[in-house]
């Protein structure tokens, strides 16, 4: 299958998002040529840089003339390896990956996009798809600090298609003293009973964040699309190491995005990853 094939793509562009964050540009659709396949907002590509390691990463961007976005923080070997990059050099690609943000085209819904720290990736992705089919938003960005708010510049640019901006930071040192999760839950309190039902929440970020949400949308029962991470060495369905229990779903292959209904059914959910050898980590 053409997304399961590594294919070696040269870096058009790099930006420098914030401290210790860059966004990758490349372009898949000279490479694929008629094979190209027009990605998805929410789904995800293994990154391989040669001689280091291949890794999971969100897309962050797309366009029509086949350029992609990642945008990776430098937090262990293989995304120091990516920060080193510069235009001009390769690396390999596979994908898209894995299922995507259903997007509702109801005019009537109240949607939030909310995203902690380089969570914000994948819904800068659908923040587009949503702009485009002319769909009223709202965004939620939470961070440690100021220096962890990502796109502030490009989401500021568009405050007049979508229709509240919150940043929150839990020192306080930018927008809203808080948790992204503590934030939403006052917004909650600003619509009716019948308004709740409208509300359509897509999330990505640490996963406690997804969980306290989570039990948001089950308290005032509105829809909610979660966008998880795990550990994966494979993408595409072999390592085992991003299953769920007690379903056998995977990440990979079944995910990323995984609504309500399934995540009120998964016991590793807002408790347990694994690691490298399988094992069971908590996340408290």
């Amino acid at each position: 299958m053409t997304e399961n094939t590594i294919f070696t793509v040269k870096v058009k562009k790099i930006i420098n998002e914030c401290y210790n964050v860059k966004t990758l540009i490349f372009n898949m659709k000279e490479i694929h040529g008629k094979n190209y396949i027009t990605p998805k907002p929410g789904q995800f590509v293994m990154v391989w840089v040669p001689g280091v390691d291949e890794i999971p990463m969100s897309l962050s961007n797309f366009d029509g003339e086949g350029n992609w976005s990642i945008t990776v923080k430098n937090i262990g070997e293989c995304t120091n390896a990516m920060h080193n990059l510069e235009p001009n050099d390769y690396i390999g690609i596979r994908g898209p990956l894995g299922n995507f943000f259903k997007v509702l085209n109801d005019k009537l819904s109240i949607i939030y996009l909310i995203g902690g720290g380089i969570g914000i990736a994948p819904l800068k992705c659908l923040s587009k798809i949503l702009i485009d089919n002319k769909l009223n938003f709202n965004i939620i960005e939470g961070g440690k600090i100021h220096g962890d708010l990502l796109y502030t510049d490009d989401f500021n640019s568009k405050i007049d298609i979508i229709s509240n901006i919150i940043y929150c930071t839990e020192d306080g040192s930018s927008g809203t003293k808080g948790l992204a999760s503590t934030v939403f839950e006052q917004e909650l309190k600003k619509y009716s009973n019948k308004e709740l039902k409208r509300v359509v929440v897509y999330c990505c970020g640490p996963e406690l964040m997804l969980y306290e949400i989570f039990k948001l949308s089950e308290k005032y029962d509105f829809e909610f699309y979660a966008s998880l991470e795990r550990m994966m060495r494979c993408g595409c369905g072999l390592c085992g190491l991003c299953s769920l229990d007690p379903l056998g779903l995977l990440v990979c292959k079944d995910g990323p995005i995984f609504n309500r209904e399934t995540l009120s059914k998964i016991i590793d959910f807002g408790s347990y990853k694994r690691d490298y050898t399988g094992r069971k980590i908590s996340f408290s």
